[in-house]
């Protein structure tokens, strides 16, 4: 049995393979103070579980984008998976928390390397209006995933522990492994696929990360995503440790905020099609954003951190980001057309790289401050630099573009 390529189910097959990493990740933020007890650690040490996971997603673009023009999409893509289900049974196994973070640190590098999965296979097989509109799909329901995860694994927690949490994780990769297993043909012709040479691929990315106009785009971004993953590993310690709200409760809030990264989405759009520069869209949002965490950071710090008086900013701190995100990513990867994989790649690496960073750092501070003002803490550091970071290497990508364009006027 072979799914045809314009069939809704293979449609629903590459979007469930886009919703894996966003259910690994969110779905477990409401079982953090469980784990936390289950392990007799120090509260704010169960997010870990995040940054080990999103460590290991950082690495795997860079691994599995030369892995799949190599070998195929399809085996690829299943390797991931059956490793993706072990390493998730792994997390329901309770041996000790730093196995717990070795398994999330491969279920991390397995779920990167799928998500690359469903982009390279529509390139293969679709092209122009056609593949925007399939992507549109794919990347929709990328976006609604990470507000149905914590009401997900919120739900869970009321009939089950969170070890089930994770046996779901691995039984929804088992299912797409089989599905891809029986009925998705490779798309990538044995023609069409290239050898693997390190010497190439290292200088590509050398070339990239020291060009400063992929940097004057990717690094702002990227510390962007460290400031909403500072408060994506916070947040637990902070409401339902310190606040006592219920698993539930937390569920609905997050999934709240989490909306307005789709409002920033839809709301970039709009603004593009007003032909309003991007430049300007990135300063502005950048801008909000660090507005409202300074506001964020005040509330904490002066214990006015009360859950009405958070959430206005929390949510406009999360739209700032969903609105700059796609304009920086397409700036940075624009003039890259001859290797838009690669620098695809590189932008997803350096943004959970920073991810991993920031969801480790929220913890440490915890051990100093109390939960609210280590979480603001650490999201105003990732917003200043994020704001600061463009303004400095975008001037620099200004100028050398002007430069560029005065030559090839004289020329």
């Amino acid at each position: 049995m072979t799914f045809k390529q314009n069939s809704m189910t293979y449609m629903v097959i590459l979007a469930g393979i886009s919703m894996l990493p966003p259910l690994c990740i969110d779905m477990n933020l409401p079982a953090i103070p469980d784990i936390e007890s289950a392990f007799s650690i120090a509260q704010g040490q169960g997010s870990l579980t995040l940054s080990l996971f999103l460590l290991g997603f950082s690495v795997a673009p860079i691994i599995g984008g030369p892995l799949s023009d190599r070998f195929g999409r399809r085996p690829t893509v299943l390797t991931a998976l059956m490793l993706n289900t072990i390493a998730a049974m792994c997390c329901t196994l309770e041996f000790s928390f730093n196995f717990l973070l070795f398994s999330r640190l491969v279920q991390g590098l397995a779920s990167g390397v799928c998500v690359l999965a469903p982009l390279a296979i529509l390139r293969d097989i679709y092209s122009g209006a056609g593949a925007r509109t399939k992507l549109s799909i794919i990347m929709l329901v990328g976006g609604v995933a990470p507000l149905i995860a914590p009401i997900f694994g919120g739900g869970i927690l009321i009939f089950a522990g969170w070890r089930s949490i994770y046996g779901l994780q691995g039984l929804l990769s088992l299912i797409l492994f089989i599905l891809i297993a029986i009925g998705v043909r490779e798309t990538l012709p044995k023609d069409r696929r290239n050898s693997i040479h390190v010497g190439n691929i290292a200088r590509g990315y050398r070339t990239l990360f020291s060009d400063p106009h992929f940097l004057g785009f990717a690094l702002p971004q990227a510390l962007g995503f460290g400031c909403i993953f500072s408060y994506i590993a916070g947040s637990p310690a902070l409401m339902l440790g310190e606040m006592h709200l219920s698993e539930q409760s937390y569920s609905l809030i997050f999934a709240f905020t989490s909306f307005g990264i789709m409002v920033g989405s839809t709301t970039s759009g709009v603004l593009g099609r007003k032909e309003i520069s991007v430049r300007r869209i990135i300063s502005t949002s950048l801008s909000l954003m660090a507005l409202s965490v300074m506001a964020i950071f005040v509330l904490t710090w002066t214990h006015n951190d009360s859950l009405l008086m958070l959430l206005p900013f929390l949510f406009l701190v999360m739209t700032c980001f969903g609105t700059a995100q796609p304009n920086a990513m397409s700036e940075a990867v624009a003039p890259w057309g001859h290797m838009a994989g690669a620098a695809s790649g590189a932008m997803n690496s350096l943004q959970m790289f920073m991810g991993a960073i920031a969801s480790a750092v929220a913890p440490i501070l915890t051990q100093i401050w109390s939960p609210g003002e280590a979480m603001s803490l650490s999201m105003l550091c990732a917003a200043l630099l994020a704001l600061g970071t463009y303004f400095v290497m975008g001037q620099k990508s200004k100028k050398r573009a002007a430069q560029a364009n005065v030559e090839a006027t004289q020329e």
